[in-house]
């Protein structure tokens, strides 16, 4: 395994191969095969990463890995050939985004800081691709935020487990109100202040969602992505 060639591979596209290039750069990711035209990565939280330029690549690539559980594939087209080695289900398409520049101003509409249990039991209701054990590791971890205009809990943002931005929710009552682009811009400012380059990933179809990351300059990778889990039940 030719690690130069790797990152020479995965260099070649940083919106596409964000979250692995994200992962080694945050030193969580071990690389554990690839080469000139694909890589596979295992992230510390237990997620494997998948990117390869043809289906022959991916093929090559997974052959290292006997069992999973968890992948992202950075290129969507890809996901049978896990789903079918491993016996995993395919989630919908995303679209991935990644931001290049630097720290972005705060309008000062909101406060921020960790939710505490009660706040925490109202994100676990709201939000439905964690479970609250799941939530409380990523507050605890420092990566889950509730925001506050005045006394008023008005929503929440935060990073996923394997270091993606997301999480963001604004609660209905408060919305059309900028602050969901307050809550967006405080995480990107954290994830940039810690050196890391901040990538999210927008289900297909999420108009909203697409539109505040292109106002706020992130650029989104030319081909879906998508996970794979264990199928349900």
């Amino acid at each position: 395994m030719d690690r130069a060639k790797i990152m020479t591979y995965l260099e070649g596209d940083i919106l596409q191969n964000a979250p692995l290039l994200a992962a080694i750069r945050r030193g969580t990711g071990e690389i554990l095969s690839g080469g000139d035209h694909g890589a596979l990565l295992r992230e510390a939280s237990g997620v494997y990463m998948l990117s390869a330029a043809s289906r022959e690549a991916a093929a090559e690539a997974l052959a290292a890995l006997p069992a999973c559980s968890c992948l992202v594939a950075c290129q969507a087209e890809l996901a049978d050939i896990p789903a079918t080695k491993y016996g995993l289900e395919i989630g919908g398409n995303c679209r991935q985004a990644v931001y290049t520049g630097g720290p972005l101003p705060l309008g000062g509409l909101l406060t921020f800081r960790a939710p505490d249990e009660g706040e925490l039991d109202r994100i676990d209701a709201t939000y439905d691709l964690d479970d609250r054990a799941g939530l409380a590791r990523l507050r605890d971890r420092g990566m889950l935020f509730a925001g506050f205009a005045g006394e008023e809990f008005v929503g929440y943002v935060g990073r996923h487990r394997e270091g993606s931005v997301g999480l963001l929710n604004v609660f209905p009552q408060y919305r059309r109100r900028g602050y969901g682009q307050e809550l967006e811009t405080f995480i990107l400012n954290q994830v940039v202040a810690a050196g890391e380059r901040p990538y999210c990933q927008i289900f297909e179809g999420n108009a909203a969602s697409l539109a505040l990351q292109a106002k706020l300059g992130w650029l989104l990778a030319e081909k879906p992505i998508c996970w794979l889990f264990p199928p349900e039940g």
